[in-house]
């Protein structure tokens, strides 16, 4: 059976019930609710890969990547043979050749921006605004370093404007990095479309998958990106791992990023000098020893999310994402950033307080830990997103982001919060700007928000 709770202690079925993530299980300091509300950060560990990490170390513990030959190597190779198996499966990529492993979504971005050649015909970078610094930088300093040039292409409203990007690309487009979903507005970001526009300019394709696996999946081959990239945690699966998807002949274009032990079938003497050979991908970039632990809880994680009911899970997020939306627009001193149509695409509401008495990083701190019941973690300030908080002139936003095991009423647990913060620090009551109608029969009530005592 697939269904949602409301409740706070009832189970969300997906395929990822709220007991398989331990944390939900534990009070805060000893007595209060979590009420988690920043699964764009992270989100919280699924119990089975932490449990498989800790038996997968304790077990076995071997090198991978060619090393050894005894039985606790081939354990390691097996299981990270698994894993990229099943992450390439998971993406829709052509072979697990085209997944290489990485510590997260930043060193993907690296790897890409360093290694991927210029030629002199195509010397233009084209980024979106809505770009995470883990995404913006690493092109940035790539442009400074080579001499090319970073085009920013402008968003509406955290939308692409299609007709501005269209007249940007051209001939000396070399590539066109999106974020799938960003991490300020939320939504989706028209993957399909700007892969079309930059390959009929013969560009390549960037996505930043990091805020978009959560709720959803992608195919890379019906897509047609050349290179995306994604971290584990996201998904609640452990720190310090993550892939870089890249279609095969491109990814033994680049260059090696961090060239070492294991990337490399020999060293040839030319000119005097002993010269690399390096391998194809994905070895040609995994040097050193690599986070084998980490890899086998990025199998174990991907093996529950292929079981997750996708649509169910999307329509459940969805509610939550509308049911935050409207809730924050009946405020009259709440800004929610995005339209609700775009919002509800995504797993993201982000929203600012046009008052200098406000102080998000005080509501931060309030929710965490002045609530009587409730400890609300949600992220405040610029969410590593400078570039699109600078062209708002916004210094920080609040942000709530959400995964399964969230519920309607924490939604309006945290809606309540606000408010209450809000006459705390203002010094009115928090008015909602009209008074929703009754609920039809058979639906759940609107939330009464902030009413006058």
């Amino acid at each position: 059976m697939t269904r949602a709770a409301h409740g706070g202690g009832r189970e969300t079925f997906f395929g990822l019930g709220r007991g398989q993530f331990p944390r939900l299980l534990r009070a805060v300091e000893g007595r209060k609710r979590l009420v988690y509300l920043d699964n764009a950060c992270t989100a919280l560990k699924l119990r089975a890969p932490a449990e498989k990490m800790r038996d997968f170390a304790l077990q076995g513990g071997g090198c991978a990547g060619g090393r050894s030959m005894h039985a606790l190597a081939r354990r390691s190779e097996e299981a990270v043979a698994q894993t990229r198996a099943a992450t390439a499966a998971y993406l829709g990529a052509a072979s697990p050749r085209e997944i290489v492993f990485t510590s997260g979504t930043t060193e993907a971005v690296n790897l890409l921006a360093r290694g991927l050649p210029a030629s002199p015909g195509r010397r233009e970078i084209i980024v979106t605004d809505l770009e995470h610094n883990s995404a913006y930088l690493p092109f940035y300093e790539r442009a400074r370093r080579d001499g090319l040039s970073l085009i920013v292409a402008k968003t509406k409203r955290g939308r692409l404007d299609f007709k501005s990007l269209a007249r940007l690309v051209s001939k000396k487009t070399m590539l066109v990095a999106i974020p799938r979903s960003s991490n300020v507005f939320g939504g989706v970001l028209p993957l399909d479309a700007v892969c079309d526009l930059a390959h009929d300019a013969g560009a390549f394709v960037f996505a930043d998958e990091a805020q978009y696996l959560q709720s959803h999946r992608e195919d890379v081959q019906e897509s047609g990106v050349d290179f995306a990239a994604f971290s584990a945690h996201k998904l609640g699966g452990p720190f310090g791992v993550g892939v870089l998807y890249g279609k095969e002949h491109l990814l033994n274009t680049l260059e090696p990023h961090k060239p070492g032990g294991g990337t490399v079938a020999g060293l040839k003497r030319s000119g005097g000098v002993w010269r690399p050979d390096y391998l194809d991908a994905p070895r040609r970039f995994e040097g050193g020893i690599q986070n084998y632990t980490g890899i086998v809880g990025l199998g174990e994680t991907l093996r529950l999310h292929e079981r997750v009911d996708r649509p169910a899970l999307r329509a459940h997020i969805t509610s939550l994402v509308r049911r935050s939306v409207r809730g924050l627009s009946d405020l009259r001193w709440a800004r929610v950033l995005g339209e609700e149509r775009r919002l509800v695409e995504g797993s993201i509401v982000s929203f600012h307080v046009q008052d200098k008495r406000f102080s998000a990083s005080d509501l931060a701190i309030f929710l965490d830990q002045d609530l009587p019941r409730d400890s609300i973690a949600v992220r405040v300030g610029e969410h590593c997103a400078n570039l699109l908080h600078g062209r708002l002139r916004l210094h920080e936003t609040v942000r709530l982001s959400f995964f399964a095991y969230n519920t309607a009423r924490e939604v309006d647990r945290f809606l309540d919060a606000l408010c209450e913060y809000y006459r705390a620090c203002v010094g009115r009551p928090a008015m909602p700007k009209t008074r929703r109608p009754p609920a039809r029969r058979g639906r759940r009530p609107a939330r009464k928000v902030c009413r006058r005592a």
